[in-house]
C-alpha cells in the first residue's frame, strides 16, 4: 500500500534546493545545495532536474534547464544532500514591476509523481545595467514602465526586457519619452534605444511623434562615460 501511495505523491520523497542568497545578477554563477528526503518507501531516482523560468504574457518561459543524471535509490526516510552550480543566463529579466523569476527543481522518480520544489529569485542589475539605469536617472529620466518584448529579429534571444522612461520636461522639452532594451553580452552591453520626440505645434503632421531607433554599445561600466554617450546620442537624434 505504501508503494501505491508513493506513486500518487502521498508519503513520497521530497526535494528542496537551498540557494546561498536570494538576490542574483544576470550572468552570475552560484553553488546550490539540494536536500532530498526519502518517503514511506524506497524510491528509484533516475535524475535531478532544474529549470529557471520567467513569465512572458502570462506564459511560463524556460530561460535555462539541465539535469544531473544521478541514478540511485532513495531509501525510506533517508536524507541525502548534493550540490551543483546554477548559472543565471544573461538574458534573465530583472524582477521589477511585477516580473517574476523562479528556479524549479524536480526528481525524476520511476513509476511515481515527480516531487518538485520552487524557489523565487530576485534578479538585480549587474554593473553594466546599474550604470545604464543610473545614467538615465541622472540625465533627468524617470522609469515609467518595465515590460517584455519578443525579439524574433535578434539572434538567440526570445525576448528583451524593455525599460520606458519619461523625461523631465524642463531638461528635455522636445522629448515624449525614451525606451531602452539592454543586451548583456559578458564583455559589453548593447542597448537598443528608441527616442520619441514630441514635435512643436507648427511642425505637426499626420504623425505627432518622431521616433528614432539607435543602437549603442558600452564596453565600460563608468557612469560618467555612459551618461555622456547617452546624452550626446539623444541630442543627436532630437530636432531642436
Amino acid at each position: 500500500m505504501k508503494r501505491v501511495l508513493s506513486s500518487i505523491g502521498i508519503g513520497a520523497a521530497t526535494v528542496d534546493t537551498i540557494l546561498p542568497k536570494t538576490q542574483l545578477k544576470p550572468g552570475e554563477t552560484v553553488e546550490v545545495t539540494v536536500e532530498l528526503e526519502g518517503g514511506d518507501s524506497d524510491q528509484e531516482i533516475t535524475a535531478i532536474y532544474f529549470a529557471l523560468l520567467t513569465q512572458v504574457d502570462d506564459d511560463d518561459v524556460v530561460l535555462d534547464q539541465f539535469q544531473l543524471n544521478e541514478s540511485f535509490t532513495l531509501a525510506t526516510g533517508e536524507s541525502r544532500t548534493t550540490t551543483t552550480d546554477i548559472t543565471v543566463p544573461r538574458s534573465t529579466p530583472l524582477t521589477q514591476d511585477g516580473q517574476q523569476v523562479w528556479l524549479k527543481t524536480g526528481l525524476d522518480v520511476k513509476w511515481a509523481v515527480d516531487p518538485t520544489d520552487k524557489d523565487t529569485i530576485e534578479i538585480v542589475p549587474d554593473a553594466y545595467l546599474n550604470a545604464l539605469l543610473d545614467a538615465l536617472n541622472k540625465l533627468g529620466f524617470t522609469t515609467s514602465h518595465i515590460g517584455i518584448e519578443e525579439t524574433p529579429w535578434l539572434d538567440r534571444r526570445q525576448f528583451l526586457q524593455k525599460f520606458e522612461f519619461t523625461p523631465d520636461g524642463d531638461q528635455w522639452p522636445d522629448l515624449d519619452g525614451v525606451t531602452v532594451m539592454p543586451v548583456l553580452r559578458g564583455e559589453d552591453l548593447r542597448v537598443f534605444m528608441e527616442i520619441d520626440e514630441c514635435e512643436s505645434a507648427e511642425h505637426l503632421t499626420d504623425q505627432d511623434y518622431d521616433k528614432q531607433e539607435v543602437s549603442i554599445t558600452f564596453d565600460t561600466t563608468n557612469l560618467d562615460i555612459i551618461r555622456r554617450r547617452l546624452k550626446s546620442t539623444i541630442e543627436a537624434h532630437t530636432h531642436v
